[in-house]
């Protein structure tokens, strides 16, 4: 992958994420809205009737316009050569100069009596400074029109106070202009003349430097090198080429030299001393001539053209054919004439060493490289001339080209300035803009203040704005929830059940749980509620985790309620106390002590194998409960084994609903690790004690954590029905210990607005230190 493909997936990864975070907070402040809806319509309302309170209140300000066309004398502009278009400078300063002080008081002295309104109780000193504050001018963009307006309470003056600036604006330009054209032309025509007196000079001197160097006024554009530059690149080719050959010939006399000390044979150098000896040499003394190799050249092309005609015809015709016999004979006779050519022509070659004269050719070398040393040092001295004279030579055509581009830049120049010079002085009576009104100001009888449009829409704006603020402050200051509505509202999910404030049973275990103890009670009806809700919610939810945002909030009363109510209901329910740090649920059913399911996750034998023996019954039929075991120091890593996910599939396959007790959500992450092995959900919520943000962001860790929210249960209500009172004592704290301890939840707490008045404050269910004698017994494997 390349760098830019990473760059471009860190830079996308990121920006996917901030979105996908953004999306829930965007959704949650949308459920606030909805909730507290009546805020926003309530500021809204209010927003409405003050607006419509200042749209009929206010006073009415008219509005007339006019445009003008500002065209620009181009001929009569000075300006350098080279210089930028200077019309947007232009259009802007005669913009402002509409809206000066000095046009505007002169206006105001055109201005009738009656068209005076704006003016009447001011001080003449601010007069300019009134008129000036409702005057405007804009220039219409990419054109040469600016539009002038005025407000007035005034039709007919509105109209009258444009027409006013217009014309003093125009009197304005045309009492400046005059006299401009004459300083103008007296400034072009000096710097005319300074220009040519140093233009003459400088092509004097051009003319003389082309002299001094004998430039051949051949033109660089062409492409063509000046005849000294040409003649040092020429020979410094031929010194590379005398170079070359002296190497190579140098080469070749020290390996001949070197075979002649060793007593070997030259004829393995023949190739390299070809050059040197000739061609004709060597064929002449191996005995051959040039007749001869094309003798042998005619004779092999005649054998290849024999057998492409006998490799033709053998296809047609039979062996024994006059034709294919006659070639066969052919090709071979032709064969034993080439091959014996080229064994003699070996042979000749093979002797060729001893009879070669070694002592002419090395003569003959030692002469080539004494003649190759010799052109090298008369080229190498002609090359260093050459290269100073076109270095010197070079130096003067660049200083040529120097001063040839001076003088075609002031020959430029002066041709402007003489142009400019003659515009100025065809057109100097015209002034060098020229103003048209294009569009007369015209009373309207249509006010543009206050407009109903703009009103209302800075009413809506503003109303749903402060209504939005006001209802984040009210979130932000009102951190509970109010009625079931925003409970649902504001989480997303359902209200699967509400549970009235629970009163102490006497008895231990399961005999002090109210729908075991109470089958037919009042406070058993909301468990019956969240059975049939779970039941018909759509979904498959045979496997439940009940957890909380906090300790405290009842979830290990909720799951044994849960769990009888399941069990009243004809389903084998197993409850699997999954809280490994503060085991609730085991405490509650006397079964502390006793292996569960931290032995059974880490036991070596598998989990369908260790746990049917662990599994404990109740006294409720259909009931059976898995403890938590001895306790472990590593909870989480146990249940985000694959053990516990065997453990889960064992329970599933046996029962027809698992309900698993976990710790809260936001103290530790094992309902996390739970929850993506779950069907769904249950959080348990106490609307009086829990923070909105707390319980809000449990229901957002479990959707992280890619596990179904089937819904919450409110607990710990007040008897009167539509309004949240206290939580019940039903104590959950994590410390080091271990063993259950009750904790009294504290009852002084303020009441809001629409609660009622505070009942008897309960009393906390009483948890047995050590298992005592009751009707639980070991479930025996299946």
């Amino acid at each position: 992958m390349s760098n830019q493909d990473l760059s471009s997936q860190s830079y996308t990864e990121p920006s996917a994420a901030s979105v996908q975070d953004l999306i829930p907070v965007v959704m949650r402040l949308l459920r606030i809205f909805r909730h507290r809806k009546k805020v926003i319509f309530a500021t809204l309302y209010c927003f409405i009737l003050v607006g419509g309170a200042y749209y009929w209140l206010a006073p009415r300000y008219y509005s007339s316009s006019a445009k003008l066309l500002i065209d620009e004398q181009k001929v009569d502009q000075l300006s350098a050569v080279g210089e930028h278009d200077s019309t947007g400078n232009t259009m802007a300063t005669h913009r402002e100069l509409v809206v000066s002080p000095v046009v505007v008081e002169q206006a105001i002295q055109q201005l009738a009596p009656q068209h005076r309104v704006d003016l009447q109780g001011k001080d003449p000193k601010d007069w300019v400074k009134t008129i000036s504050k409702r005057l405007s001018a804009k220039i219409t963009r990419k054109t040469n029109f600016i539009d002038v307006s005025y407000s007035s309470r005034d039709p007919e003056a509105a109209a009258a106070v444009v027409n006013a600036v217009i014309e003093a604006y125009l009197a304005f330009v045309e009492k400046n202009h005059k006299g401009t054209a004459g300083e103008i032309l007296s400034v072009l025509t000096d710097e005319r003349d300074q220009l040519q007196a140093s233009l003459n000079q400088q092509q004097i001197e051009l003319q003389k430097f082309r002299r001094q160097v004998g430039h051949l006024a051949i033109s660089s554009d062409d492409g063509v090198v000046e005849p000294m530059i040409q003649r040092a690149i020429r020979l410094n080719e031929a010194l590379l080429e005398t170079q070359e050959k002296r190497l190579k010939l140098q080469a070749t006399l020290t390996a001949i030299q070197d075979s002649l000390n060793r007593g070997e044979d030259i004829s393995q150098h023949l190739t390299s001393i070809e050059s040197t000896l000739g061609k004709q040499m060597l064929l002449a003394s191996m005995g051959l001539s040039p007749q001869d190799l094309q003798v042998l050249s005619e004779q092999q092309k005649k054998l290849l053209e024999a057998q492409q005609k006998l490799q033709n015809l053998s296809p047609h015709l039979g062996p024994n054919h006059p034709s294919i016999l006659e070639l066969q004979a052919e090709v071979q006779n032709l064969t034993q004439y080439v091959s014996s050519y080229h064994s003699g022509a070996r042979q000749r070659f093979d002797s060729l060493g001893s009879a070669l004269p070694t002592e002419n050719i090395v003569n003959m070398l030692e002469q080539s490289v004494r003649q190759a040393q010799q052109q090298e040092k008369q080229l190498l001295s002609s090359f260093e001339q050459a290269r100073a004279e076109a270095s010197q030579h070079s130096d003067a055509l660049v200083r040529l080209r120097m001063i040839e581009r001076d003088v075609i830049r002031k020959e430029t120049l002066f041709d402007s300035l003489s142009e400019k010079i003659a515009s100025i002085d065809i057109g100097q009576i015209r002034a060098p803009i020229k103003a048209t009104v294009v569009r007369e100001p015209l009373p309207s009888d249509i006010p543009v203040n206050p407009q109903l449009r703009f009103v209302a829409t800075l009413c809506l704006l503003g109303g749903s704005c402060a209504g939005a603020l006001i209802v984040y402050v009210q979130d932000v200051l009102d951190d509970r929830f109010n009625s079931p509505e925003e409970l649902s509202s504001q989480l997303g999910v359902p209200v699967l059940a509400m549970v009235r404030q629970l009163e102490q049973l006497p008895g231990e275990g399961f005999a002090a749980v109210h729908t075991n103890a109470m089958p037919t009670g009042v406070e058993t009806e909301a468990f019956r509620t969240l059975r049939t809700s779970i039941s018909l919610s759509g979904d498959t939810c045979e496997r439940i985790l009940v957890s909380s945002s906090e300790p405290g909030d009842g979830k290990t009363t909720i799951s044994a309620n849960l769990s009888v109510a399941f069990a009243q209901a004809g389903k084998r329910t197993l409850v699997i106390d999954a809280d490994l740090r503060r085991p609730g649920f085991t405490a509650l059913a006397n079964l502390k002590g006793l292996q569960g399911v931290a032995d059974v996750l880490s036991s070596e034998q598998p989990p369908e194998v260790a746990a049917p023996p662990l599994v404990q019954a109740t006294e409720v039929p259909g009931l059976d409960v898995l403890p938590v075991g001895l306790r472990r120091p590593n909870p989480s890593e146990l249940l985000s084994s694959s053990a516990f996910v065997e453990l889960l599939a064992w329970a599933d396959s046996q029962y027809d609903r698992v309900i698993v007790d976990c710790p809260p959500v936001l103290a530790v992450s094992d309902a996390q690790i739970v929850g993506q092995l779950v069907d769904g959900a249950i959080l348990v919520v106490r609307p009086e004690k829990n923070h909105r943000r707390s319980v809000i962001r449990a229901v957002d860790s479990f959707r992280s954590a890619g596990c179904t929210v089937l819904g919450v249960v409110a607990n710990g209500l007040s008897n009167d029905t539509g309004s949240y009172g206290y939580g019940y004592g039903y104590g959950y704290g994590y410390d080091e210990s271990y063993g259950h301890t009750s904790e009294d939840v504290d009852t002084q707490v303020s009441h809001r607005e629409f609660d009622v008045p505070p009942i008897d404050p309960p009393v906390t269910i009483p948890v047995p230190t050590a298992p005592q004698s009751q009707t639980i017994r070991p479930r025996r494997a299946a």
